[in-house]
């Protein structure tokens, strides 16, 4: 009887361990997924977070007071896509674009073929993406030379780039055409122009715009 006793207490123990080992393996698991779904958030440059799905395709934008931050974000939200602002390293004012002021930085800048201003941060997680989208402003029918420091710095060489920009008139065909001559290794697309108000839908128009 007692030998019957033993044996009992001992199955009972080995039961109650195998229960408890497979609860913290549970546990574990639970915790491991828990870790890996945090994980396929991730942040991109200036901290704005892209969804997981969008791990080939970044927005990169400048703004010079705003407008093409706006649509840039929401590009961003409908691809989905992470996103990356290039900041220069002297920010613009409102003299700066003051376009009525002949000697203003950005007639200054327009006017100089060579000139490239400097970018304030650092960019080259963009090498990590197969699709590029690229915003700006139209600024003398153009895209803005900060453009072009952006392309001589990073080799986006192989990639798919896509344009886009906000303009109260002004297309963005030039800009294409010239960014086409100027960088003729690159995969530069055709390009959409947004208006600064740019609700979803129009955005979603723009995204077939850019893709067909």
């Amino acid at each position: 009887m007692a030998v019957l006793s033993l044996m009992a207490c001992s199955n009972s123990s080995d039961a109650e361990s195998e229960k408890k080992s497979t609860e913290k393996s549970q546990t574990v698991t639970d915790t491991d997924d828990k870790k890996q779904n945090a994980g396929e958030k991730r942040e991109s440059g200036d901290g704005q977070s892209g969804d997981a799905g969008a791990k080939d395709t970044v927005v990169v934008y400048f703004s010079g007071t705003g407008n093409t931050k706006k649509v840039a974000e929401k590009l961003s939200e409908e691809l989905p896509a992470d996103i990356l602002e290039i900041v220069p390293a002297e920010a613009y004012t409102s003299e700066n674009l003051d376009y009525n002021d002949d000697s203003c930085r950005a007639n200054q800048e327009m006017n100089d073929e060579s000139a490239r201003p400097e970018i304030g941060n650092d960019l080259g997680e963009v090498l990590n993406y197969k699709n590029i989208y690229i915003g700006f402003p139209i600024w003398w029918g153009t895209n803005p030379r900060i453009i072009e420091t952006f392309l001589d710095t990073y080799d986006l060489s192989g990639k798919m780039i896509y344009t886009f920009c906000t303009s109260g008139g002004s297309g963005i065909e030039t800009s294409v055409s010239d960014l086409k001559k100027e960088y003729p290794d690159l995969d530069i697309q055709g390009g959409y122009r947004f208006d600064a108000n740019a609700d979803n839908t129009d955005i979603q128009k723009g995204i077939e715009g850019l893709t067909k």
